[in-house]
């Protein structure tokens, strides 16, 4: 093989190793960064995997990167994001009746059912990713969790292992050869 064809192959090597790794410590950052309802927040991020179809904007597998703010942009028919406190893992998605401002923060009626308060407020400022929910929804899974980090790291320590193993073999043919 001439030098070239295995240059290209170590460097592509190389970035597959790299890209491997970013992902790894970013979905474990994710299943760190988790809160009570099972949303990943970094600051005020919050990063929502659809497990439904919310409206026609959101389907299905959407992962939805929403920034929270201190809702006082918020107006009566804005549709917001917001922790349903009755059903520990429901992130609903509704439309504002009313806009009341209570003790410097504000509180939204929604839907003429729920009043949403600031700490159940997830925001309303939405990036989507098509089709990404699914993908970051598996690899936080058990499963994924398991395929993507804790079979590849067994792997290398049971390799690691056997290298050590064959050292020492080495070390005492060679100490029976003197």
């Amino acid at each position: 093989m001439s030098s070239g064809v295995k240059s290209f192959g170590k460097v592509l090597l190389i970035v597959f190793v790299v890209l491997y790794a970013l992902i790894e410590i970013f979905v474990t950052a994710c299943l760190l960064q988790f809160n009570d309802y099972r949303v990943t927040e970094f600051g005020k991020k919050s990063l929502l995997i659809l497990k439904e179809n919310v409206d026609d904007d959101y389907k299905k597998g959407d992962l939805l990167v929403i920034t929270k703010d201190d809702g006082s942009d918020v107006t009566i028919g804005d549709r917001i994001f917001f922790y349903n406190a009755s059903e520990h893992y429901l992130v609903n998605y509704a439309k504002v009746v009313e806009v009341k401002e209570q003790a410097g923060s504000y509180v939204f009626r929604v839907d003429a059912l729920y009043n949403v308060y600031r700490d159940y407020y997830v925001g309303k400022k939405v990036q989507r990713f098509r089709g990404m929910g699914s993908i970051l929804g598996f690899l936080e899974s058990k499963w994924g969790f398991l395929l993507l980090v804790v079979l590849p790291t067994l792997v290398a320590v049971i390799y690691e292992i056997y290298i050590i193993v064959l050292e020492i073999i080495d070390i005492k043919k060679e100490v029976d050869n003197e």
